[in-house]
């Protein structure tokens, strides 16, 4: 079967292979999208189809829980079956790279769940591998496909001048969730940066745990007069998902937010990105460039940089340099923080050079 997908009847689905741990939103989320079970709707045009976890058990509870999908024996056993791939195990994100690469080379269009990598070197690696076969990818927050971000992208294309902005998310740990609401200001921002007054140049984190909230990251930006600065809250049980306030001149400012609870917050919210990337399944174009990936992937780990390394000091990107954020491991976790599911079944050292091995 071609990896380019072809639709030759209304009925037609295009057929999805996950990588799939513990606390992966195809567990949680992304199954009942592709693969409904009772109580549910289908409302993408894709069906998962194969599976492979890192864990056998995993992939048994997978295909407990969604009928249908076939376990493979390797990752690359799902090649020549699938019109698309989600990596979508938090867990195993150290190793990304080898996970996607096959299939990429492969022609196969893959979706990275984020928080895309470890380092800039692992982004733009597998950046780079997408760009030498001609294959899609794509990795992104489901804040970045609201309303709300194209509402605010188009009005801040309408402002005179940008000075600043404050956003807040609301979030359990930074690793797995602080990231929706740095995703969404880059979002928000993405085109202003392309035209030189918004690309990121420092940031700081200020927490007493990145593993629970409160927190606050303070990013510093370019400008083509002068630098300007936002800040963005890390809490927990904010009344919203995600909040942003873009201040301009006397003109005026800029407001979006994403609700807590909006109508069909599932369909109108959750959804939108799996349409995306049913699109860039089909077509094989991604929604974005390989420096949009990279910038926000930047934006994401430099702050984390700030509070695991420099106490939460103000960072210029270039210091970060190939630093490498640890997976998640025992030595992550405090007690129970981060509670997160992505952290209750954790890899050993010993099970990811295993997987590793078996790519050579």
């Amino acid at each position: 079967m071609s990896a380019i997908f072809h639709r030759s009847a209304p009925t037609d689905l295009v057929r999805i292979g996950v990588i799939a741990g513990a606390g992966s939103h195809t567990f949680a989320i992304w199954g009942n999208v592709m693969n409904p079970s009772q109580g549910f709707i289908r409302t993408t045009g894709m069906v998962c189809t194969h599976a492979w976890s890192v864990r056998p058990d995993q992939g048994h509870r997978l295909r407990e829980r969604y009928p249908g999908i076939e376990q493979v024996a390797h990752p690359t056993d799902m090649i020549g079956k699938i019109n698309g791939v989600y990596i979508d195990d938090i867990n195993a994100i150290s190793i990304y790279p080898t996970l996607v690469r096959p299939f990429l080379e492969a022609g196969i269009p893959a979706f990275v769940n984020r928080p895309f990598a470890t380092s800039v070197v692992k982004g733009q690696e597998m950046v780079d591998t997408a760009a030498r076969c001609g294959t899609a990818l794509l990795t992104a927050s489901t804040w970045e496909y609201t309303e709300s971000v194209g509402d605010l992208r188009a009005k801040a294309a309408d402002m005179a001048d940008i000075k600043g902005y404050v956003a807040h998310n609301s979030m359990s740990d930074y690793y797995t969730h602080g990231l929706h609401g740095v995703w969404y200001i880059y979002s928000s921002l993405r085109d202003e940066i392309r035209k030189g007054r918004g690309r990121m140049t420092a940031a700081a984190y200020h927490t007493p745990d990145w593993r629970t909230p409160n927190g606050m990251v303070v990013f510093e930006h370019e400008h083509p007069q002068r630098r300007y600065y936002g800040a963005l809250q890390l809490i927990g049980g904010a009344d919203g998902h995600a909040y942003l306030r873009i201040f301009g001149d006397h003109r005026g400012d800029a407001e979006g937010k994403i609700p807590a609870r909006a109508s069909a917050f599932r369909y109108n919210t959750w959804n939108a990105l799996q349409l995306v990337i049913q699109e860039m399944f089909e077509t094989n174009v991604s929604p974005e460039t390989g420096e949009d990936m990279m910038e926000k992937l930047t934006m994401y780990l430099l702050p984390f940089y700030s509070i695991l390394e420099r106490n939460g000091e103000m960072v210029r990107r270039e210091e970060m340099g190939t630093w490498e954020m640890p997976y998640p491991s025992p030595a992550m976790k405090k007690g129970n923080e981060p509670y997160d599911g992505a952290f209750q079944e954790m890899y050993t050292e010993t099970e990811l050079e295993s997987v590793l091995r078996s790519f050579s």
